[in-house]
């Protein structure tokens, strides 16, 4: 992993590690030596990035690294300000040290102790660890830009689970001078690599002492264009991902040649920690004695481990990749994503049930490359197996609701841990109709176009997770704060609103919400100009009007979905239809959209539908998308006129 702006995240099952060391190297880094095609876009200049992993044995192994980047402008800064090294039971620091240039290269400072601060890492959430971190401060705001900082370090790491991967550049504003990535080994030994992504091919040669050496390199790299809709990271940033055959770690030690392995090796560090007191099987038994089936009782058991536990990151022994034992959470009632998941598997087999944690990478988006078995996971979760029916739970959360994985952990493989060897595996994969807003919105206007709004509307699927933290983590003033930040509504009141859940394998959240509007249609002479489009979000054209040369993605969080909207408006009397709206249907390969209006005794009924289907799409189709965009945009401004009566 690289060791620049490390952001924590709330699950995680294993930390990079990080560390510092001497700097030894003199070289000119001042400005006027960095190409010009280098500065083009760019915050910020890499101007060398090396990292060596030597591995010394199946259980130990040692790493430098050097950085120095140039600091072009606040932005630049804002990355690079400050950097993060971690360190616990199992790697350790030896050195740490930093220096700073001006424009022209001259050293102005060099970090000291007292620059850099140590926190225990429990300082960041809520989390129990035996890690430790140490934050390097740059003074930030100090130095006229440009300027160049410079790191080096070095660590002695005894957890061989995992080795680096290197992913040289990133999809922000920074180029690339040279950046290099090492491996040596000794006489013999084997791992496994992959290049990605246009990732230069592996240069194998012999270091000074004789020993193989591995290398790949990266030069004269510029700010990548940043295309509006990039693939996901994993697809197109260049990568080399590297992982152990044989590894030790502590009195463990196992085989990684491919993902039945890895899980072969995570259930033997984790098997017999499933045993229960007596008292909680005693429990298991009472919350689902009038179940009626698997299902029931796997829902009623989910529900009873959500409100009897919370989530706490915990981090201690074997990497932070063996659970705290089933006994301890029942008695302290918390733990993390692994100690949560094997308690609710441990309480499903309680009752008959069988289940299997899972291996999953979480968040947004969060891809991997599966065809290269490696440690590419942060998260577990735990899957009940029934006989017609299989159901995800996600163990962490005391709201979410069984079997719904949504942006978190949905639409992605996992890798199920089982005594034989585990495999991989699909979680729900979430369509555009389970992605769905169901909204019904009556509206009364006086003569002035000022409009009495009442709303209901049911969130779905992936669509209902924002609503869900409306609903369960907002009070009802950051509600209304919320609410009055994002309607598209001008000169609104909110006058009530209210939240409701319904647990389904896909959950619904209704929203009910009355709102007064000023100038909700607006009133021009003897017109009255009504916009029946009022509450459904607008597809956003891109700012850039670049050619799309590679293919590009529609993430499926954003772009997924299907929005329904009937709106029933109440025209004042004394006006009369002037012109309507014509049926509209929109057809292309990335959904559908359909409106319609009709009028009768002073209502105006108004239908509009519209279904997105998100993933990759070919660059020759980036121009089919942009019209799609644009026909919708136009359709969802379209205005229906009335006109004072004159009888």
């Amino acid at each position: 992993m690289k060791r620049i702006n490390i952001f924590f995240t709330k699950i995680v099952l294993a930390f990079c590690f990080l560390t510092i060391n001497s700097l030894t190297y003199a070289q000119d880094f001042s400005v006027s030596k960095i190409p010009s095609e280098l500065l083009k876009d760019a915050n910020a200049v890499i101007r060398l990035d090396e990292e060596s992993f030597e591995i010394l044995s199946k259980a130990e192994a040692k790493q430098r690294n050097r950085l120095v980047v140039t600091i072009l402008n606040e932005k630049g800064e804002d990355t690079y300000n400050e950097m993060v090294v971690r360190h616990d039971k199992f790697t350790r620091i030896s050195d740490l040290a930093g220096n700073i240039y001006d424009a022209d290269g001259k050293l102005v400072r060099k970090i000291k102790n007292t620059d850099i601060k140590e926190f225990g890492y429990g300082v960041i959430g809520n989390d129990i660890t035996d890690a430790k971190f140490k934050v390097i401060d740059f003074s930030r705001k100090s130095y006229p830009y440009p300027y160049s900082i410079e790191l080096s370090y070095d660590t002695r790491d005894r957890n061989m689970m995992f080795y680096p991967s290197w992913v040289p550049t990133n999809n922000g504003k920074v180029s690339i001078e040279y950046s290099s990535f090492k491996i040596k080994t000794p006489v013999g030994f084997a791992f496994r690599y992959k290049e990605y992504n246009g990732a230069s091919p592996v240069k194998k040669t012999v270091d000074t002492d004789g020993l193989p050496l591995y290398e790949w390199t990266m030069r004269n790299h510029a700010v990548l264009d940043n295309m509006p809709y990039p693939l996901p990271e994993n697809e197109f940033l260049p990568r080399v991902l590297t992982a152990p055959i044989a590894f030790e770690i502590q009195e463990y030690s196992g085989v990684f040649n491919n993902w039945e392995d890895f899980s072969k090796f995570y259930y033997i560090l984790n098997k017999d920690r499933d045993q229960l007191p007596t008292g909680t099987i005693a429990e298991i038994k009472s919350v689902v004695k009038d179940a009626k089936t698997d299902r029931e009782k796997v829902l009623l058991l989910y529900k009873w481990m959500q409100a009897r536990s919370r989530y706490v990151s915990i981090q201690l022994g074997i990497g932070g990749w063996q659970t705290i034992d089933a006994m301890t959470v029942a008695a302290k009632g918390y733990g993390d994503c692994k100690a949560l998941s094997n308690f609710m598997a441990a309480s499903l087999k309680q009752v008959g049930i069988t289940s299997y944690v899972a291996l999953i990478k979480a968040g947004n988006e969060a891809k991997n490359n599966l065809d290269f078995p490696s440690s590419q996971f942060n998260h577990v979760i735990t899957c009940a197996i029934l006989p017609k029916d299989t159901i995800w739970l996600e163990c962490t959360s005391q709201n979410t609701s069984a079997g719904f994985m949504g942006s978190f952990t949905g639409n992605r493989e996992a890798l199920l841990v089982m005594p034989e060897g585990g495999k991989l595996v699909s979680t729900h994969f979430y369509e555009s109709d389970e992605n769905a807003v169901s909204r019904i919105t009556s509206v009364k206007l006086d003569e002035n176009g000022n409009g009495q709004l009442s709303v209901r509307a049911n969130f779905k699927g992936m669509q209902q997770e924002g609503r869900e933290r409306l609903l369960y983590s907002f009070t009802k003033e950051e509600q209304k704060k919320w609410l009055l930040s994002n309607l598209e509504l001008p000169n609104m009141e909110l006058e009530n609103i209210e939240y409701s859940k319904t647990d389904n394998r896909v959950p619904v959240v209704t929203e009910k919400l009355r709102i007064v509007v000023r100038n909700c249609a607006t009133r021009t002479g003897v017109r009255l100009f009504v916009k029946p489009n009022l509450l459904t979000r607008q597809l956003a054209l891109p700012n850039s009007s670049k050619e799309q040369t590679a293919d590009f993605y529609l993430p499926l969080s954003d772009y997924n979905f299907t929005d329904s909207d009937s709106i029933f408006f109440e025209i004042p009397a004394g006006l009369k239809l002037e012109t309507s709206l014509p049926d509209l249907k929109i057809e292309s390969i990335f959904g559908t959209y359909s409106a319609s209006a009709a009028y009768d005794n002073h209502k105006l009924f108004y239908l509009r539908k519209v279904t997105i289907k998100g993933g990759r799409f070919a660059a020759a189709d980036y121009p089919k998308w942009i019209d799609f965009i644009k026909k919708v945009r136009k359709a969802d401004r379209a205005q229906v006129v009335f006109i004072e009566s004159k009888t």
